[in-house]
């Protein structure tokens, strides 16, 4: 009788076993896989990370150095330049230069230097700056400007800038209340004409050599004529 219950237990017990519902092995995997994956998130090696850093820095290295390289076409004298030269088209030639040329005149502004005048000596194959010409011609030694105060009838009406005039004095009353009037020898370019604070004057500049201040200052009345030549 024990016997008997003892395989009726066995047999039960495998019933039992053989009942129960086993994973598929591919689940299992995934689970594991899932589990691993949460607990060993992926990352970029460091040295992936460096390599791409590196070339990134060098590609903008180069990209900034083609940039610096680029040439640009500036006006250099074509030879050198003495001061108080009037710059002509044979004094100018293009050339390029790599780097910023901002503060060169470019090449195709070579145009505003003509008729200037060189303010300092120039070296040949110079970059040239606008600073370094004017639009007037410096005095040269032995020339001054001058001033006078003249009203009208003294100065034709129509007397302008570079008007080139002879200078008329007029000396004060002498001893005998006798007055000489005279046109001195040499003549004058007009450097400006501008209207007098007093409203009825008008002052007028001349550049000369530098006897004429002499004799406009000493003269009791002063009169211009204008020439021929501008």
């Amino acid at each position: 009788m024990a016997e008997l219950i003892t395989d009726a237990s066995v047999r039960r017990a495998r019933k039992h076993n053989n009942g129960r519902r086993r994973a598929p092995a591919g689940a299992a995997i995934g689970k594991a896989m899932a589990a691993s994956g949460r607990k060993h998130p992926i990352r970029i090696p460091e040295v992936v990370l460096g390599v791409v850093l590196v070339a990134g820095c060098a590609l903008a290295a180069l990209l900034w150095q083609r940039s610096n390289g680029a040439a640009t076409t500036v006006v250099v004298a074509a030879h050198p330049i003495a001061r108080g030269t009037v710059i002509t088209p044979a004094d100018l030639v293009g050339e390029q230069v790599a780097g910023n040329a901002s503060a060169f005149v470019a090449g195709p502004d070579a145009h505003q230097l003509l008729d200037r005048v060189a303010l300092i000596d120039i070296e040949g194959n110079s970059p040239l700056t606008a600073s370094m010409f004017a639009d007037e011609v410096p005095l040269a030694e032995g020339e001054a400007l001058t001033s006078v105060a003249l009203t009208r009838g003294q100065f034709p009406s129509d007397l302008a800038t570079e008007d080139r005039v002879r200078i008329v004095v007029t000396t004060p009353v002498d001893a005998t209340g006798q007055t000489t009037t005279t046109m001195l020898d040499e003549d004058a370019i007009v450097w400006s004409v501008q209207a007098a604070p007093d409203g009825v004057s008008t002052v007028v500049t001349v550049r000369g050599p530098i006897g004429l201040t002499t004799s406009i200052a000493s003269a009791a009345k002063v009169q211009l004529a204008t020439v021929e030549g501008r």
